[in-house]
């Protein structure tokens, strides 16, 4: 077990020898999870680069989140991923979470730069180092995740829907 010092989120501890590791870690009074997946984490680039790539947690923050406005009106996995919960949750919920009563009404671009901080996870997967940015739109309400998929070099590269 290593202890590792993050930039936002102060020391944790990484178990090198795992495939999976889970980081409870806060930042700004927000709980956040931070998941490392079949990371050869016994491999000290590997690990490396996994906690430079959290160390810069809040400019991943922002480019997924100006992605998904960028792609908003475009890409149909985030359409679907909004229109679902005007389906799924009541009238209440529906005003308490987007604060509109219908669709229609719904401002994507707003609720997006809204959204609370993600959850990431960092995975390899044919030796390609992948980091998935996970948003709700509320903890309370659902337990839907708009992903934000990124490469190492935090290029975005797809969106997905998961639940």
């Amino acid at each position: 077990m290593g202890q590792y010092v993050t930039k936002y989120f102060g020391s944790v501890s990484i178990d090198e020898t795992s495939g999976f590791e889970s980081l409870d870690v806060e930042y700004q009074n927000q709980a956040i999870q931070i998941s490392l997946f079949n990371i050869p984490c016994s491999n000290g680039d590997r690990l490396k680069t996994c906690l430079s790539i959290i160390d810069r947690y809040v400019e991943i923050n922002e480019i997924a989140k100006k992605a998904m406005q960028e792609n908003c009106l475009v890409s149909d996995t985030i359409k679907f991923y909004f229109e679902h919960h005007f389906n799924e949750l009541n009238e209440e919920e529906i005003q308490e979470v987007f604060g509109v009563k219908t669709f229609d009404d719904f401002d994507a671009t707003k609720t997006i730069g809204d959204l609370e901080y993600p959850d990431m996870l960092l995975s390899v997967k044919d030796d390609q180092l992948h980091l998935s940015v996970d948003y709700r739109v509320s903890k309370k309400y659902s337990d839907e995740i708009l992903c934000v998929k990124m490469d190492e070099e935090l290029n975005v590269v797809d969106f997905s829907h998961e639940s």
